[in-house]
């Protein structure tokens, strides 16, 4: 059109530039060609690239030092911060020996990181860093909320607690693998405790990941000491302690009605007697929503004391409290069709074809040592549980 003025340049909204950006946040090339664009496009492609940092050697740490002296603002942008040591050789005992040394070259750095809400540890001793280390980490735990510890050691049990009631503002605990040289007396019961002890009173966590490599009853029996504290809504727990059941089971009440999702294994099985004394009641879960039962070795399992394996599984269904379940899942591993004749189905297909469970969907992941039998395995859970087809939706899945 004969005297139109068009505008030689578009300026696009901030908001849709930071929404097109927030849209790449895992492509690492990407964001890097959008921080090379323009100045305004700087700060978010920034935020997305350090989000996450991982430090895995010394080289590593040099690096990032020089990076923060270069550019102080990236240490704002930091969220995420992983220390993944590595092991180098074996000791004199024939145990792997960690290469975590570099670790203490970055006390310098954690100060000038406050605002990092997820924090990685993988096989890292925590008794051996510098006291200068432990305490720079210190200023750190008091804004995660998110902890992963993988093959970390400490020197006594006794340092566990201390290390996790470090963390006030806690709400996820992925505990992997964790150990420690040698028992200590609790500090729950000792006058003489110090009071970072009691600091877990603050913290709410939501999130709970036990696995059978460390101590469930140790961070168990941390967490009951303030069970008017706890909000768990997941715990997903690997259980080998058989003669400690019963705090599985204390651990169910304090969680009460906050419970939305629950996975159990109990490799090594579980006594008759704790199944007698009840020791895994979900009478007090109100809010369940998905319940999975992993584990569930069958070859492994047939010299349990019951005429029928498993029984602490059909107890748990049994007395679920929950009006809202939604989904419950088995892992079942067998060597045979005829493996799965030992699970008691009657009472399974009784339990999960309760009024209130109308709708719901169960589903059955299960392992199979010969190939060809899909079809075998199908045809026998299915005719086991007619009843509950009537009124859910049956998944099954042979791996």
């Amino acid at each position: 059109m004969a005297g139109a003025v068009f505008p030689r340049r578009v300026t696009l909204p901030p908001e849709l530039c930071d929404y097109t950006i927030d849209y790449l946040w895992d492509d690492v090339e990407s964001l890097r060609a959008c921080s090379l664009t323009c100045k305004a496009w700087l700060p978010s492609s920034r935020y997305h690239l350090f989000r996450n940092v991982r430090l895995r050697h010394a080289d590593d740490v040099a690096r990032f030092r020089t990076l923060l002296i270069s550019a102080p603002g990236i240490a704002h942008c930091v969220r995420k911060l992983s220390f993944s040591a590595d092991y180098d050789g074996a000791t004199a005992e024939g145990s792997p020996q960690e290469d975590d040394a570099w670790v203490n070259g970055a006390a310098e750095l954690l100060p000038k990181l406050n605002r990092i809400d997820t924090l990685g540890l993988a096989r890292v001793r925590w008794h051996a860093l510098h006291q200068k280390t432990r305490s720079a980490f210190a200023d750190v735990f008091r804004t995660v909320r998110q902890l992963f510890l993988f093959e970390v050691s400490f020197d006594a049990s006794r340092d566990v607690i201390s290390f996790l009631s470090g963390f006030p503002a806690l709400q996820e605990l992925y505990f992997q693998a964790v150990s420690w040289k040698h028992d200590s007396p609790a500090p729950f019961d000792d006058p003489n405790t110090p009071h970072e002890f009691a600091e877990v009173g603050s913290m709410h966590l939501s999130y709970l990941f036990l696995d059978p490599k460390s101590s469930p009853t140790l961070v168990t029996e941390w967490l009951l000491k303030h069970p008017e504290e706890q909000r768990l809504r997941t715990i997903q727990l690997c259980w080998r302690e058989l003669e400690n059941t019963k705090a599985v089971g204390d651990l169910l009440q304090v969680s009460g009605a906050s419970l939305e999702s629950l996975q159990v294994e109990f490799p090594a099985g579980i006594s008759d007697n704790a199944v007698l004394q009840n020791h895994l009641s979900l009478a007090h879960n109100t809010g369940l929503r998905s319940l999975h039962f992993g584990g569930l070795d069958v070859r492994a399992s047939q010299a349990f004391l019951s005429h029928r394996l498993f029984p602490w599984v059909t107890v748990m269904l049994s007395q679920v409290g929950s009006r809202h379940l939604q989904e419950v899942s088995f892992s079942l591993e067998i060597a045979s069709v005829q493996d799965l004749l030992a699970l008691d189905w009657d009472r399974i297909d009784r339990d999960l074809s309760r009024v209130e469970f109308h709708g719901l969907t169960v589903m059955f992941y299960v392992s199979c040592e010969r190939e060809g039998l899909d079809k075998d395995v199908r045809r026998e859970i299915s005719g086991r549980l007619a009843g509950f087809q009537q009124r859910g939706t049956l998944w099954i899945s042979c791996i």
